[in-house]
């Protein structure tokens, strides 16, 4: 019975894989978050995915239990360090905290307000890109539904896998492993300057977009059917189109919240003359 060299057996794990690469910086400043996952084994590939492409950030909101299913343990093998370290979290807006640039995932034909979703390998160029020097995020919905529309109009840039046929659907960590990649190989590239744009924080302009809203129906500007979150969508896609830096929310967020405050002051003294 022929043996193992001896020194192939003390060799360290990274030498047995056939292609070496060192993991690219960025991948650092890239978070992966899921949406109420429902199965624990998806929970555990994406951990294993997320590990094995070189990226630390995994984020689960409100995730079915997972923490004592064996599928999720089993699936996430040589990746349950990660597992274990992975951000819980009970709401989106927690899992967004510190991110600056939010690509959205989808498989599906989207609403016509929101922009066209781009192939997973240009937004990995994109991603690749923005993450040199910012915190971006890729935001993948639940295993049956993917993400709301909603959730959609949030994001800076919309992805999806080009596909031969409609049917059937990539799994939620089929999905994940094939962007991871595209991110991680895009991110090899030697050109990747940083982005001189200082993206604001996505929960930064969602606070700006209630505060403008807000001020809206103070006014007394009614949109159709009192449809305040459709007309949130079409606001998010007038100001997506040119890429807000935190000193422009500054600058938009002084005419409205000063306009607001006037409007309230006045309010108070015609009460007050009453």
């Amino acid at each position: 019975m022929s043996k193992e060299p001896k020194q192939k057996l003390n060799q360290p794990a990274e030498s047995f894989r056939a292609l070496h690469v060192d993991v690219p910086k960025n991948l650092s400043n890239i978070r992966i978050i899921l949406f109420e996952p429902r199965e624990p084994g998806n929970i555990g590939s994406v951990a294993r995915v997320v590990k094995g492409m070189g990226f630390s950030q995994l984020y689960l909101v409100n995730p079915v239990p997972y923490q004592n299913e064996d599928a999720a343990w089993k699936m996430a093998h040589g990746a349950k360090d990660l597992l274990k370290q992975c951000h819980v979290v009970p709401e989106l807006k927690d899992a967004l905290n510190g991110i600056q640039f939010l690509v959205g995932t989808t498989h599906r034909r989207r609403d016509v307000r929101l922009p066209v979703p781009v192939p997973a390998r240009d937004a990995a160029d994109t991603i690749a890109s923005i993450s040199q020097n910012q915190q971006v995020a890729l935001l993948f919905g639940r295993e049956d539904f993917g993400l709301s529309t909603d959730q959609i109009s949030l994001c800076q840039l919309t992805a999806s896998v080009p596909m031969a046929t409609k049917n059937p659907s990539l799994n939620l960590a089929q999905a994940v492993q094939i962007f991871a990649y595209e991110v991680f190989v895009a991110s090899l590239g030697e050109d990747h300057a940083s982005v001189e744009i200082d993206y604001a924080e996505v929960n930064s302009l969602e606070d700006f977009y209630t505060r403008v809203t807000r001020l809206l129906d103070k006014v007394g500007m009614s949109p159709y059917n009192q449809e305040w979150e459709s007309y949130l969508k079409s606001l998010r896609r007038v100001f997506s189109r040119a890429p807000l830096e935190e000193r422009d929310i500054a600058t938009l967020d002084m005419i409205f919240s000063t306009t607001y405050r006037h409007i309230v002051r006045l309010e108070q003294r015609i009460k007050d003359s009453t």
